[in-house]
């Protein structure tokens, strides 16, 4: 739920001034020729080139607004001349391309989708005179109006727009020309087939009813604004049109056709719409008569269960239909009251499953309550705000005298108090909030909703009511003045961990503030900066430090979760010491920070806890303004959760890690022993490992990873604050300690051991660092017998794990005295072996990985060429390139080592050079960049003779291969690029095969004659090289590169061809391999060719011959293509001829005569 690193809206408001500029300057090309012409077919291509610079726009319709003229007159225009001058052409579009009225409604449903029907229909032509034409659209098929919805939708929105026109019908309508007829079959059996209207309102009407059942919602909303209009016009209404279209209507809804049970529900839910829409627009004095009819028709459906009311689409309506019945009953009142029964309807429905239907209700119960007298709106809010109070529970359940409780809700409803969160917000924005002591009731409901999330089995839920609540905040603060809010006074809100009363805005600020910066959710968090955005703007000066909050809790920087947590919430905190309790309160308690589902939302809030250890605020030494007691009321919180909540594996992962971080930034003061306090380092070391009994690093039901990795990281902090008696800092540890330490050490001994026997990175990460902490403070005779038993382990062949591999290679830091008296020559073979272990790429990767340690460099030589052999790694099986893993291992290697160690000879340093130049070219993206990173870092300080600064750019795959291949100049480097450089260009993806071909003709073309020769002699040398070691990895790309530079005339074959024919027979000698025999044929056909004067090119060509025989159908046909060619090249008619109409498939003994005279021709 995260918004990217860089965020779209406002990369997009950035460059939209570019785009607006690309839509305006392709626009009139793709409507008109260059004399102003109508196009009465588009490009397609041009057009959804158009319609994808509008699209980003959906997100920020707001940026479209003053721009929306120039948008839409030259798309109108065209449609109107395409009206006034229709062509005459009645072919249909060519493929690829549109008609000018669907290339338009492409454009103009676009547009509408971004920023509304109800907008974009006022810069419609609005010209009475252009409703018959309109109209007639939709019997020309020659228009695409068949096959294109939106072409429909366009024109149905634009008729309901031009039946605004304030002139009757009949004086627009005209009979139909003598022999013209327009189906108006859909009318029959509705009864207003029978009503005497103009023949225009019958075709309008028939448009209506066919589309108003249509699978499409918006050509039904059109259909049903176009029945509405008309209906509800003046001169209809004489003629009893309304009349008919409500009769019409509730017979539908309760009656079914035979037709198919989808297309009735369509039409059941576009009658709805219609009905609906008589109700709200049209004049209570006309329509109040229809009331009982349809207030009667939509509860019979709700009441008997319908199958019709399981549509959210359907109960969603029937929500509007009894707002709009509510507000004409209050306004004109009847003998029947249908308010009450309506009240119970609504607030049922907000409850509803369908968040459509739930916010109809929750708009409607608004608007109702506010047409009531006081006290029944009372009542209506007090029955909305029950809502949370059903079904939950408090912990305690009955509270002692200063004892708080806890509500649980883990039984409530989420819809409910989504849709009563909703309802709220519809009442704060019409201030239906009339009295003090309810809006404080609302604002305890609204932080209620704030903090709200129900966990099931896989997933949460509580967003949806998260997002409600700022809305409701945001409503608060914009409808209500700065005296109103303040008249309640200082509130205590049991939702919130403050014990003091504070006002209502500031609560609301602060509560706003834990929202933005910690809910998991990035929409919820940019809804809590709007609204506190709208507090601070409306309630200036009474919110603490408002302005700065503001620009801390930014829209744009709460997008990213990571940031909000780390970047954004130290911003905030380092204001004011309400927000940093507020925030350490998220952190600790609950489920947004340590409790978070999330496994990397409780990383999160870890190392956000830590940074909140390092706050100062004043000099103050009273309550949590001491820096220290800061400090421990955040220690004794996460132990009290783990105390209270431990049993929870989640929430045990969350706490553990918060403690390592918060014991990691106070590691660095000096007397933090006896600043934390005994009884705190008492229960670090003992109770918070008191719950674990052995299985929760193994159950995998119990989620071992998590427990490992938050242990090892707790272990790794207390380690290393920890004094032991082998310490030699000058603070020896106390003798009374040592009982504790000890048991301590056992404990995270075997902690280690299991957790090292797993495999998830995560938990390998913590494990190795804790490891080289704990050798730290073991005893000479314990390390020595745990590295030794880390070793036998290793050199045993049923040794799959990598824990061991990776502790042994991060432990060793020259600087640490952990190497004391260990056997070193041993650790270093069993890692050498481990690299070079066959069939087991993980135990490869591990020692590659171990090799990367700085303790490592004193022993250059067997470490520098385990790492050289592994960059050669490229093992394949069934997972693909595994040997991949090994390299991408390797490459960090070689920058430690190339980076700090100076006494490497110049020979590997170029051996280095060679390799990762070779990867940095090759197919592979990740490998290719990360070597390019490494390469780019190693030549600052590399002492052989080579650029100390090198560019890399990455804009594309093509500048990037151009930016490498000027290192072909260097002879020590040129095999090692070539060959790597075969891969992408011989077997990479479309995209790099493409770039790094065009890259290599380029830079050979511009390259002096003498320099090809160079590169040619050195590709000779890696193809030998390969066919030597029968690499078919580089030479079926290399043969097929060869060949396109030999066709381009870019290698010298005076100097490599006879070289180059001979490797390549030798490739495909007794080969079943069809690539390889297909690439050797592309090089025998290109040598062939381009062999002009050459003694070798009959060799060539009587291979190729003999290849005509090969027991591969497939070889046959591709090797008879391109002697065909051959012969048809130098002119000998005769050999092709003979070779025409053969069929290549049939046996070789068939085919012997064939052959022996296509060689008599060529050979």
């Amino acid at each position: 739920m995260d918004a990217p690193v860089e965020d779209s809206d406002v990369m997009l408001q950035k460059v939209s001034g570019g785009l607006f500029d690309v839509f305006f300057a392709g626009l009139p090309s793709a409507l008109r020729e260059d004399d102003g012409a109508l196009r009465y077919i588009c490009d397609r291509t041009q057009i959804e080139k158009l319609v994808g610079l509008l699209e980003p726009f959906q997100e920020s319709p707001q940026l479209l607004d003053p721009h929306l003229p120039a948008f839409l007159n030259p798309l109108t225009s065209a449609f109107t001349a395409y009206i006034a001058h229709p062509p005459t052409d009645e072919d249909a579009a060519p493929r690829g391309y549109y008609t000018l009225p669907v290339a338009v409604s492409r454009l103009l449903y676009t547009i509408v989708k971004i920023r509304g029907p109800k907008i974009i229909s006022r810069f419609l032509p609005n010209q009475p005179h252009l409703l018959e034409p309109v109209t007639s659209l939709f019997a020309l098929p020659i228009t695409g109006i068949d096959g294109s919805w939106e072409l429909r939708y366009v024109v149905l929105l634009w008729l309901s727009h031009l039946l605004l026109a304030p002139f009757d019908l009949s004086t627009i309508s005209t009979e139909p020309a003598e022999g013209v007829t327009h189906d108006l079959s859909i009318l029959e059996g509705t009864g207003l087939e029978k009503l005497k209207l103009p023949h225009l309102s019958k075709r309008l009407l028939a448009l209506g009813v066919s589309y108003l059942s249509s699978p499409g919602n918006r050509e039904s909303d059109a259909a049903a604004l176009l029945l509405i209009r008309i209906s509800l016009r003046r001169d209809m209404r004489s003629l009893g049109l309304l009349d008919a279209m409500v009769a019409w209507g509730v017979r539908a809804m309760e009656t079914v056709e035979k037709q198919a049970e989808a297309r009735t529900l369509f039409l059941k839910t576009g009658v709805l719409a219609l009905l609906a829409g008589f109700l709200a627009q049209g004049d209570s004095e006309t329509v109040e008569k229809f009331v009982p009819t349809i207030f009667d028709m939509v509860t019979k459906i709700q009441d008997e269960e319908h199958e019709e009311w399981n549509s959210s689409s359907v109960r969603r309506l029937g929500m509007k239909i009894y707002r709009w019945v509510a507000s004409l009953t209050l306004a004109h009142p009847k003998e029947r009251d249908y308010i009450e029964d309506i009240i119970e309807r609504l607030l049922n429905a907000l409850g509803d499953r369908d968040t459509a239907v739930r916010l109809g209700a929750s708009k409607s119960l608004a608007v109702v309550a506010r047409k009531l007298d006081p006290d029944m709106a009372g009542d209506v809010l007090e029955a909305v705000m029950s809502v949370y109070e059903e079904d939950v529970f408090f912990d305690p359940p009955i509270a002692k005298p200063g004892q708080r409780q806890s509500k649980i809700l883990t039984a409530v409803t989420a819809e409910r108090w989504h849709g009563a969160t909703l309802t709220l917000a519809t009442f704060l924005r019409q201030r239906a909030v009339r009295s003090t002591e309810v809006m404080v009731r609302v604002v305890e409901c609204i932080v209620e909703a704030l903090k709200f999330e129900q966990r099931r089995s896989t997933f949460a839920v509580g967003g949806n009511v998260r997002d409600a609540a700022c809305y409701a905040a945001w409503s608060l603060a914009r409808s209500y003045t700065t005296p109103e809010l303040e008249a309640a006074g200082d509130i205590v809100v049991l939702a919130t961990e403050f014990e003091d009363g504070r006002k209502i805005i500031q609560l609301l600020a602060t509560e706003l503030v834990v929202a933005g910066c910690l809910d998991p959710l990035g929409n919820v968090r940019r809804a809590s900066s709007a609204a506190l955005q709208e507090l601070v703007g409306r309630h200036s000066g009474y919110v603490k430090h408002g302005i700065p909050l503001v620009q801390a809790v930014d829209y744009n920087a709460v997008a990213l979760r990571q940031r909000s947590v780390l970047t954004v919430a130290r911003q905030a905190v380092e204001l004011e010491l309400e927000y940093w309790t507020a925030i350490v309160f998220g952190l600790v308690e609950g489920w947004r920070g340590v409790g978070s589902s999330h496994d990397e939302g409780r990383r999160l809030a870890a190392t956000s806890l830590g940074s909140m250890c390092r706050m100062k605020y004043s000099d103050t030494e009273d309550g949590l303004h001491s820096l220290w007691n800061r400090r421990k009321f955040i220690l004794r919180r996460i132990l009290r959760r783990i105390k209270e909540e431990g049993r929870d594996v989640e929430i045990y992962h969350g706490c553990l890690l918060a403690l390592a971080e918060v014991l990691d930034n106070i590691s660095d003061v000096s007397g933090y022993s006896e600043q934390i306090g005994e009884d705190i380092l008492s229960t670090l070391h003992n109770d918070v490992f008191a719950k674990l009994k052995g299985n929760e690093l193994v159950n995998p039901v119990l989620r071992p990873e998590l427990t490992a990795e938050a242990t090892c990281r707790l272990i790794r902090s207390l380690a290393h604050l920890t004094r032991y008696p082998d310490d030699s800092d000058g603070s020896p540890c106390p003798t009374s300690e040592l009982p504790r330490k000890t048991r301590s050490l056992q404990l995270w001994t075997a902690i280690l051991e299991a957790s090292l026997d797993r495999s998830e990175e995560a938990v390998l990460k913590e494990a190795v660092l804790a490891a080289k902490e704990v050798l730290l403070k073991l005893s000479l005779t314990n390390r020595q017998e745990l590295l030794a038993s880390w070793c036998e382990r290793i050199e045993n062949p049923m040794y799959r794990r990598t824990g061991q591999i990776l502790a042994l290679g991060q432990l060793f830091d020259p600087d640490q005295k952990v190497r004391e008296r260990v056997d070193m020559s041993r650790v270093l073979d069993v890692l050498v072996a481990a690299a070079h272990r066959t069939n087991e790429v993980e135990i490869r990767v591990a020692a590659i990985k171990a090799f990367s340690a700085k303790g490592w460099y004193d022993f250059p030589e067997a470490v520098v060429d385990t790492i050289l052999d592994a960059l050669d790694d490229y093992a394949v099986d069934q997972r693909g390139d595994v040997g991949s893993w090994v390299r991408s291992a390797a490459i960090t290697a070689a920058k430690a080592h190339l980076t700090s160690h100076s006494d490497l000879s110049e020979e590997k340093h170029w051996m280095f050079l060679s390799k990762i130049i070779r990867i940095a070219v090759e197919k592979l993206d990740r490998l290719r960049f990360h070597a390019a990173d490494v390469l780019a870092d190693i030549v600052r300080t590399t002492p052989v003779d080579f650029p100390k600064e090198i560019q890399i750019p990455r804009e594309s795959p093509e500048v990037y291969f151009a930016s490498l291949l000027p290192l072909l100049n260097n002879p020590q480097l040129r095999e090692a690029l070539l060959e790597g450089y075969m891969t992408s260009a011989g077997a990479g993806s479309d995209s790099v095969l493409r770039a790094s071909r065009r890259a290599l003709l380029q830079y050979l073309a511009a390259t002096t004659t003498e320099h090809r020769k160079e590169i040619a002699i050195a590709l000779v040398a890696v193809f030998r090289r390969a066919v030597d070691k029968t690499d078919d990895r580089i030479t079926v790309p290399l043969m097929e590169v060869a060949s396109l530079l030999i066709d381009t005339s870019l290698l010298p074959l005076a100097a490599i061809g006879k070289r180059m024919f001979a490797l390549t027979a030798r490739t495909h000698f007794k080969t079943s391999s069809v690539s390889k025999l297909s690439a050797a044929n592309q090089m025998y056909r290109s040598l062939a060719l381009s062999a002009e004067g050459e003694p070798w090119k009959k060799e060539v060509q009587a291979k190729m011959v003999t290849l005509l025989l090969h027991p591969f159908p497939r070889v046959r046909m591709d090797v008879a293509d391109a002697l065909y060619f051959i012969a048809a090249e130098e002119g000998k008619e005769e050999v092709a001829e003979e070779m025409e109409g053969v069929d290549w498939g049939r046996s070789t003994a068939e085919l012997n005569p064939v052959v022996a005279k296509v060689k008599a021709g060529l050979c």
